[in-house]
């Protein structure tokens, strides 16, 4: 039996490798857009908990009024439903901005990864329809783990996850901003 998430909305095929790999799990609730993100959120989850992870790299093909800021970083940006558990985690611009600050701040060769160093080269990688399976990013995640974005990101999510409907606002928000 495979360890899945469903409750767990990735935008991207490398959110959805970060994501898997951060959390350890075989699987998540992928989708293909931001578009689709929300309309899984809004359907699937409409009285249910809930994450949308996506990219803030595109034009706003949503209204995102029904949300509300609670924390901003660098790199992510870190939102809740109004009157539903449901949260968004916008990272910006892309995930791939994301991992390579990350590794520029742990000093880390993205050329041990087989990986290149700049961004429309990992885009050409982070891109592929089977990125989401991409055994160098998932290895290159794992070591960014210590890095402080991405720490930020896999103990928000672990806290949404592990306390769900009790999610405390002011500690999400505390643990967000360590």
């Amino acid at each position: 039996m495979t360890n899945r998430i469903n409750y767990l909305c990735p935008e991207c095929y490398v959110d959805t490798n970060i994501i898997k790999t951060l959390l350890n799990v075989d699987g998540v609730n992928h989708q293909h857009s931001c578009t689709k993100v929300m309309g899984c959120l809004r359907k699937n989850f409409q009285d249910e908990f809930a994450i949308g992870i996506v990219d803030d790299d595109k034009k706003k093909t949503y209204d995102y009024s029904e949300f509300e800021e609670l924390a901003r970083s660098e790199h992510l940006i870190l939102m809740k439903h109004k009157s539903r558990m449901h949260f968004l985690i916008f990272v910006h611009k892309a995930a791939e901005d994301l991992l390579l600050s990350c590794a520029k701040e742990l000093g880390i060769n993205m050329a041990n990864f087989n990986l290149p160093s700049d961004l429309e080269g990992l885009k050409e990688i982070t891109k592929d329809c089977e990125s989401d399976k991409e055994p160098r990013i998932k290895q290159l995640v794992k070591a960014l783990q210590p890095a402080s974005e991405m720490a930020r990101l896999q103990r928000t999510i672990d806290y949404l996850c592990n306390k769900q409907y009790q999610a405390d606002k002011e500690k999400l928000i505390e643990l967000f901003n360590q």
